[in-house]
């Protein structure tokens, strides 16, 4: 098992900075292959099916390691940006497979950032940060030639990187992730984080629908049955999610290493986070979405100790996420930080931030890099 917890030396952040600095490259190669974008975006989750105002509430009992860490005040309550998308890059019809992602910011009392960053499955695409690049990689070459991207795709780019073996275990896990999607009716499903060092613990949290209600989808669905069913499901009423930790146990239940093995899960509940109740087709829903969509995220915005004092993510996978999320940020102008901090504190969009995000999303329509809502 590797050495856990992982304080990297600068020559240990050196080394995985240049593993993950293709991220540059790979906006550009989805730019310049996909006539669906029109400028640099994210290389992954970059289209949105949902996105909005969220309520974190923490249970008023928590397990020892989380208590009074970060966010994790007991009873306390959060408000924050959620983001709901596709996984593996470029716009594309909905009904293709993909990963879904769960993408929820907030900030706590002391104005530190708190992301969680999950998937709709158990485990992890690949094992290592440098398989994943690969995989990033992999998908960035089969932008623009129809279902994104094709198994044939993948699997000759995989095979192609990483070897016969390899390159085909993990295609075949993937493909084996993303026929969720593909499948279902709705978004509103069970993500996954990735490992979390939180209170001296690794673990991860599980943010599962209150109610199990993802069938399989009818054979008619449109391109945008997910969003057209978010969006009817919001409108009805608030869409509750339980979140849970789920902490590690062994290296054999539990792997820091075999991050595409599922873990044991031992769970614990933490809260619930909800998406309130609103009209998808009023001004002040799409101002929210608009900035779900041109906000930065990052799994490395954690709060791992009381103190706050462990600056980086415990294990090398979760510090290259940290720094691939930083550099895609910076190569697709992203919405400042400082412009929408307020938003944790107050739960409402001012006049500045709302002209600005008005600004960016005519821009985007107008040169046809984003469509205007379903």
């Amino acid at each position: 098992m590797a050495t856990w917890p992982l304080r990297p030396t600068p020559q240990d952040l050196d080394r995985i900075r240049q593993d993950v600095a293709a991220i540059a490259d790979l906006q550009q190669q989805l730019l310049d292959r996909d006539a669906a974008l029109k400028k640099r975006d994210r290389v992954a989750h970059q289209y949105q099916i949902a996105g909005g105002k969220v309520v974190l509430t923490i249970a008023p009992s928590l397990p020892a390691n989380l208590d009074s860490v970060g966010l994790f005040e007991p009873a306390a309550t959060h408000i924050g940006i959620g983001r709901v998308s596709t996984g593996l890059g470029c716009p594309h019809a909905e009904t293709n497979p993909d990963f879904l992602g769960l993408r929820l910011a907030f900030q706590t009392k002391a104005g530190g950032r708190v992301d969680f960053i999950a998937i709709n499955d158990p485990a992890s695409p690949t094992d290592t940060h440098a398989q994943f690049m690969k995989l990033l990689a992999a998908t960035a070459a089969g932008a623009g030639k129809g279902v994104f991207p094709s198994g044939a795709q993948l699997l000759t780019g995989l095979i192609g990187s990483l070897g016969l073996a390899q390159g085909g275990r993990i295609s075949a896990h993937v493909l084996r992730q993303t026929s969720r999607a593909a499948l279902s009716s709705t978004a509103y499903q069970t993500y996954w984080t990735g490992i979390e060092e939180t209170g001296g613990i690794a673990g991860k949290f599980v943010i599962e629908p209150v109610s199990q209600e993802n069938q399989h989808r009818a054979l008619s669905a449109g391109e945008y049955h997910l969003t057209e069913e978010w969006r009817a499901r919001q409108a009805r009423g608030p869409v509750l999610f339980d979140i849970y930790w789920i902490p590690f146990i062994d290296a054999q239940h539990t792997s820091l290493d075999e991050l595409t093995s599922a873990w044991q899960e031992q769970r614990h509940p933490v809260g619930t986070m909800t998406f309130p109740q609103c009209d998808p087709s009023s001004e002040d829903a799409g101002l929210w979405a608009a900035l779900a969509a041109e906000m930065g995220a990052n799994p490395g915005n954690w709060v791992h100790d009381q103190g706050n004092t462990v600056r980086e993510p415990s294990t090398e996978f979760g510090i290259a996420r940290k720094i691939a999320y930083r550099n895609s940020q910076e190569g697709r102008d992203v919405l400042p930080e400082a412009s929408y901090a307020q938003v944790f504190r107050t739960g409402t969009i001012d006049g500045v931030l709302a002209a600005e995000l008005k600004r960016r999303r005519a821009g985007k329509q107008d040169i046809g890099h984003i469509d205007a809502a379903p």
